[in-house]
């Protein structure tokens, strides 16, 4: 930053001593102006702010044609109160004084005639506050800065916090909502076969055996789901990224999966582009995704209908994709799908329960891997679900 000294006296002479004085100790990093009346010397210092100067001391006799030191100082000191200003004269009066010290925040008075080592080492005290003041003044700025932003980010993180947990408080009532129905089901069944048992011809108790072991086999994958999710957000579930061959693991979930597709007289096909492809992930947590996965596409899709488990290589990831003709899902629910918050329930086409809660499961660890999960669907048509998940380099 360029800096400036303004000198302002009515007489010449005076002007050139205090030039010459302070020249050789300030003219090396100060332009040094010279001013013989007080409305001159306001226009150089507004002039010198245009320039990119800084004005650090401004030094003024006190009886001048026009405008007298004092007034010429409090008008400096309106421009700038940081600027420190010195009164140097041999007739000013104690009132002209107590006004520069009172208005204009004088740093010294100096009487004529003035001690060269005096002026000098005010000038440069003058100075060394004045830079001070800047420093501290800059400080104090960057420090506010930093509370500000400490404050922002505080309250974000707070409203984060808040808008986490109520979404979790809402979660779990969902869950606790289902849970019950669950038990509901499974409470009403078992006592009407306890208390009426006699009562019921063999396909009766058949189709309430059948509902209640579909209700445990829900309940039970919705505790699964739930304690794997609850490990996830604790962090007690463990993460062990390696060097994984996807195409055995996904042959493994097909084979799993094939005997409920073909109870439910659904075809299941598996199709690999690549035999040999391999990716940078947990496999506990891809075989939970590909099973969640491939047991949502059974059970929304009707009898005859077809389920497609693909695997193709694109850039620099592999894509799964579980592809089905199922009953599909609405523009308006694809959005709900992946959302803690949101009570989205759908059923299968055997009416088999579901909470969403798998699905939330499964972006959690693809995330986790650092991949990605996307879906397509459309109403009556099916449903495809795309996983990418970053290759084994």
């Amino acid at each position: 930053m360029k800096q400036a000294i303004i000198c302002v006296d009515d007489e010449d002479i005076i002007l050139e001593a205090l030039k010459d004085q302070l020249g050789p100790f300030f003219e090396n990093h100060f332009l040094i102006e010279t001013s013989t009346t007080a409305e001159e010397a306001l226009e150089i210092y507004d002039e010198l702010i245009e320039n990119g100067y800084e004005v650090p001391v401004v030094i003024s006799d006190y009886l001048m044609p026009t405008m007298r030191g004092d007034e010429f100082l409090i008008k400096i000191h309106g421009k700038n109160p940081n600027i420190l200003k010195i009164l140097l004269t041999g007739h000013a009066n104690i009132d002209g004084i107590t006004n520069a010290i009172n208005n204009a925040n004088l740093y010294r008075f100096i009487p004529k005639p003035w001690d060269r080592d005096d002026l000098i080492l005010t000038v440069r005290e003058a100075i060394r506050s004045f830079i001070q003041e800047l420093e501290i003044r800059r400080k104090n700025i960057e420090l506010q800065e930093i509370n500000d932003n400490l404050e922002i980010l505080v309250n974000e993180r707070t409203k984060e916090l808040a808008t986490a947990n109520a979404t979790k408080d809402k979660f779990f009532s969902i869950i606790a909502h289902d849970l019950k129905n669950s038990f509901n089901g499974l409470l009403g069944y078992s006592n009407i076969l306890l208390s009426d048992f006699d009562t019921f011809g063999d396909a009766d108790k058949i189709s309430m055996i059948s509902a209640i072991k579909q209700v445990s086999e829900s309940t039970y994958k919705l505790l699964q789901n739930l304690l794997d999710w609850a490990r996830v957000q604790t962090g007690v579930i463990p993460f062990n990224p390696d060097n994984i061959q996807l195409n055995a693991l996904l042959q493994d979930e097909f084979y799993m999966q094939r005997n409920l597709a073909e109870q439910k007289g659904i075809q299941l096909e598996v199709t690999m582009q690549d035999d040999d492809v391999h990716v940078m992930a947990d496999q506990n947590m891809v075989s939970t995704v590909v099973r969640n996965l491939l047991s949502n596409a059974v059970k929304f899709t009707k009898k005859e209908g077809k389920v497609t488990l693909s695997l193709f290589v694109e850039e620099n990831a592999a894509i799964i994709s579980v592809k089905d003709t199922g009953i599909g899902i609405s523009k308006e629910n694809i959005v709900k799908l992946f959302q803690v918050s949101e009570n989205f329930k759908t059923y299968g086409t055997n009416n088999e329960e579901g909470t969403g809660l798998g699905l939330i499961l499964c972006k959690e660890f693809i995330l986790k891997n650092e991949g990605e999960i996307d879906v397509k669907s459309e109403k009556g048509v099916g449903t495809e679900i795309l996983v990418r998940l970053p290759l084994f380099k």
